[in-house]
């Protein structure tokens, strides 16, 4: 199993804070909300959370809905998570997945008016 540092370290990415491998890592049940002020990393630490879901074989990545209020935010949170888990992939971590296969990031409404 993969913790948070070992693919922060993988990515070349910063390593996570105490608080934010704590969210990573957190057991896979339930819901979790993470509140935080602009600019603390919430962001990064939910891509780094998906990353370390499908690198560890907890979720396929076509499983995951990130929903976020701001087309922007959807946004970046889908460019993180797909860069990152492309270069898992690229890097040989986690199982087999087919390159394709992505997880669906949007807005609340964009994704209510999909329903």
């Amino acid at each position: 199993m993969f913790s948070a540092k070992d693919l922060a370290t993988a990515l070349k990415l910063h390593q996570p804070t105490s608080e934010q491998e704590a969210v990573i890592e957190a057991p896979w049940s339930g819901a979790y909300r993470v509140i935080a002020g602009a600019g603390s990393g919430k962001t990064e630490t939910m891509a780094m959370r998906v990353v370390w879901l499908v690198a560890n074989g907890h979720v396929a990545a076509h499983e995951v809905l990130g929903l976020t209020f701001t087309r922007k935010a959807a946004g970046e949170l889908g460019h993180r998570i797909s860069s990152r888990l492309n270069a898992v992939h690229q890097a040989g971590l986690g199982p087999e997945s087919d390159e394709f296969e992505r997880p669906t990031v949007s807005t609340y409404n964009s994704f209510a008016a999909r329903l």
